[in-house]
């Protein structure tokens, strides 16, 4: 039989409620691991699992000593043991997306690394973790999902770490990948992966940060979210406070407006490194000379959320502009 390492990080899917009908109101990461574990005993036909808890908390409060844990958890099992077919991780839908992406640029190997949550507590009537973790592990012990990259797997769809996203506050179909659809699908009769898809992620997968160490402080890169006629006032504040990194959510296609691009041009300081996502929800940001003259680099089809980590990463591994657009155009 197959071994897994499953790693707890709390969220919804370990919440518990007052009661079953309790939907909205609970407390993330209430139980164990083993409780999550114990709720689904036909796990126990798919795989021997070993079980670690390396934080029982809401997403939204994950820090980065949490995903150095993880990253270096993940890399030492790997690297310790051969036969580990791969690692399951249950972790709270808010940030699921920016840990999934931050371990599909850190971990390299081709086993599997599955990200699961719920968008319903354990205690919930209809609560979603238990199958969604099944599901997980299916695909975590499935040959077909070797070399595919760091996955998500909610309400039965795979989706790739690079394009996944939570579209919706509520129902256990709360996750999507915007412009290209999952990689495919679980059920009972198993893993089904599409043949080709546009997600996928190549066996000769550039890896820039496979060997990057993490530092114990993080470097500070914050998002800035494009409006009609927006506050500069944040943008100043920003730069004086010595911020590392600027992600901008611009409109359209990433566009930044007048007001915003004369905040940049007024500061007399040295420009931190900056991206342009888009607030769309898809579609890919190019490049521009009217917004490149300013230092900005196009985020290609990265979402802002994962725009930062991209950016923090680069940060950490000491890259320039120069490096920081050749990666952009890798990812």
């Amino acid at each position: 039989m197959k071994r897994l390492l499953v790693l707890a990080t709390g969220g919804t899917i370990a919440g518990a409620g007052a009661d079953a009908m309790q939907l909205n109101h609970y407390e993330a990461g209430a139980l164990g691991v083993d409780a999550l574990v114990n709720a689904v005993p036909d796990v126990q036909s798919l795989a021997q699992l070993e079980l670690e808890q390396i934080a029982n908390v809401d997403s939204a409060d994950l820090q980065f000593a949490h995903w150095c844990r993880l990253v270096e958890r993940i890399r030492e099992a790997f690297a310790d043991d051969s036969e580990l077919a791969g690692v399951v991780i249950t972790h709270g839908t808010n940030t699921l997306e920016e840990t999934a992406w931050l371990l599909q640029l850190l971990i390299d190997d081709p086993r599997p690394v599955v990200l699961v949550g719920a968008m319903r507590p354990a205690t919930a009537l209809s609560a979603d973790g238990p199958l969604n973790l099944f599901q997980a592990i299916q695909v975590a012990v499935s040959s077909a999902a070797r070399s595919q990259g760091v996955l998500v797997v909610m309400d039965g769809q795979i989706h790739a770490a690079k394009v996944v996203t939570k579209i919706s506050t509520q129902g256990v179909s709360a996750f999507a990948s915007p412009g290209s659809g999952p990689l495919g699908w679980v059920d009972d009769h198993g893993v089904h992966l599409h043949a080709v898809h546009p997600a996928a992620v190549p066996e000769s997968r550039h890896k820039p940060f496979a060997q990057l160490q993490l530092p114990k402080h993080w470097p500070g890169v914050a998002i800035v979210y494009g409006c009609v006629d927006p506050s500069v006032d944040g943008i100043s504040a920003l730069l004086g406070a010595g911020v590392q990194g600027l992600v901008f959510t611009g409109t359209g296609a990433g566009q930044l407006s007048e007001k915003e691009r004369s905040a940049l041009e007024a500061w007399n300081g040295p420009l931190p490194l900056m991206l342009r996502s888009n607030r769309c929800g898809s579609g890919p940001v190019y490049g521009d000379a009217d917004q490149a003259q300013f230092g900005l680099l196009p985020a290609g089809s990265l979402n802002p959320q994962k725009a930062r980590v991209l950016l923090i990463l680069a940060l950490i591994a000491g890259l320039d502009q120069p490096g920081l657009a050749s990666l952009c155009e890798a990812a």
